[in-house]
């Protein structure tokens, strides 16, 4: 007999995500590359990037700099750096989404186009879905 059990928890995300790659990577024929740099100042962390490349694609996941190093051009050395290394692994585009309070300004003037958006996310702004060819 099978049961209906609310489950909100991280856990059952995580394994729900886990069976779903796992029942993807049968389809796929091209294995996810992690990718990352970061910059420290002695130990501590004060930019970093992280993606992965997965076929022909570069995902980007995430790029933050802590508010005292905003614009100093850390951003723009480790997308430079993350593009780079993506392309040594066969990546020819690279794609990420950004929100209308962060970084939208930035990726365009790094050759990122907006290729679809969101409106009303999650209630008032906008999500942007951005690609560039690299």
């Amino acid at each position: 007999m099978y049961t209906l059990v609310k489950d909100d928890s991280i856990e059952l995300s995580a394994q729900l995500r886990s069976e779903v790659v796992a029942f993807n990577n049968t389809h796929f024929n091209a294995e996810r590359i992690p990718l990352g740099f970061k910059i420290i100042e002695k130990t501590d962390l004060v930019a970093g990037i992280s993606g992965h490349v997965f076929g022909n694609w570069l995902l980007i996941s995430w790029l933050w700099c802590d508010e005292g190093v905003r614009g100093c051009g850390f951003a723009k050395q480790l997308l430079n750096e993350l593009e780079l290394a993506a392309v040594e692994h066969g990546a020819i585009v690279a794609q990420l989404d950004t929100l209308d309070f962060q970084a939208k300004p930035f990726y365009e003037k790094n050759g990122y186009r907006v290729t679809y958006q969101m409106n009303n996310y999650p209630l008032d702004g906008t999500r942007y879905f951005m690609e560039k060819v690299l």
